[in-house]
Parts: C-alpha cells; sequence; structure tokens
C-alpha cells in the first residue's frame, strides 16, 4: 500500500499547511532540512472572476462580414422580447434560446438556429446545441450561413431589421 507520513509544514503568509505524501514501499525516503523553498504549484482556489456581458461587441472581428451591432440587432429579434406594437425590444437577445424550456419551434441560441443548420455549420469543437454557444461562435456560423444562403436564412427578422437584400 506504502508508507504514510506527515512530511512537512510550511507557513505562507501566517497560515501554516501541512502535507503528507504517499510513497510506494519500494521508494526509500531520505530526510533533509530545506532551509528555501520554491512554489512550484497551489492549492489555492482560483479567483472568482469578475462577471462578463454577454455583448458580443468587445468581440469584434474584422473578418465578419457584417458588423456585430447588425447581428445583436438580429438576435434581438430572433430570440428576444417584442413590445406590443409588435417590435423587437432592444438588448433582450437570448443567446442561450431554447436551452431552459422548449419553446415549441426547435430553434437555439439567440440567432435561432434550426438544429440542423447548427449541426451543418459549426466547428467540431463548438457546443452541439447553438444555445450553448458563446455569441461569437454564433456569430462565426451565422457568417457561414450567410453566404452560403444569403438573409433568406432569417427570411422575418432580417427584413425587419433592414438587413436583407432587397
Amino acid at each position: 500500500m506504502g508508507q504514510v507520513g506527515l512530511l512537512g509544514a510550511i507557513v505562507l503568509a501566517a497560515t501554516p499547511i501541512e502535507f503528507e505524501i504517499t510513497v510506494p514501499d519500494d521508494l526509500t525516503v531520505h530526510e533533509e532540512r530545506v532551509d528555501e523553498l520554491e512554489i512550484v504549484s497551489s492549492l489555492a482556489p482560483p479567483a472568482t472572476p469578475e462577471p462578463i456581458e454577454m455583448s458580443v461587441s468587445a468581440f469584434d472581428r474584422e473578418e465578419w462580414e457584417v458588423d456585430v451591432a447588425d447581428w445583436e440587432r438580429l438576435a434581438d429579434c430572433e430570440s428576444g422580447d417584442w413590445s406590443a406594437e409588435g417590435e423587437p425590444k432592444p438588448d433582450t437577445r437570448r443567446w442561450d434560446y431554447g436551452l431552459s424550456f422548449d419553446h415549441g419551434d426547435h430553434f437555439q441560441g439567440g440567432l435561432n438556429f434550426h438544429p440542423d443548420t447548427w449541426e451543418f455549420y459549426r466547428d467540431p469543437d463548438m457546443p452541439a446545441h447553438a444555445g450553448r454557444a458563446t455569441p461569437w461562435q454564433e456569430i462565426e456560423v451565422a457568417e457561414q450561413v450567410l453566404e452560403d444562403q444569403g438573409w433568406n436564412a432569417w427570411p422575418v427578422c432580417s427584413r425587419m431589421m433592414d438587413l436583407a437584400d432587397e
């Protein structure tokens, strides 16, 4: 099974840290005094990251054919809330559309991809469900769909947002 023993204790930032090492029975352990210790890894929990806005504007890519703001407006129309007047409400898009409950339309993500379309165009390292993708992953796929199918892939909202070619 191996020998278990307390091999040392160190103090970091006034916090004592004890450690144990299990060694196989056929390994000889030599005790030595160490005056200096170099920490090569830490068991401290990672710092909690600051919340990130779910806007892709910060990730604007020059190689995209369509401005990120236009994709966001299209997503507002496709997956966001609508006013009583029948207009999409700005900044209400749901990039995770289709995950929390079945809307009955089977579309996924903020840009409302049909599952077959998402599966065909997504990179293999992207999530299988568009609602689990990042906004910029959705836009990368949308750019490919746009190149192949044009704005007719989003027939109603592309016209409402004045994106469709006449």
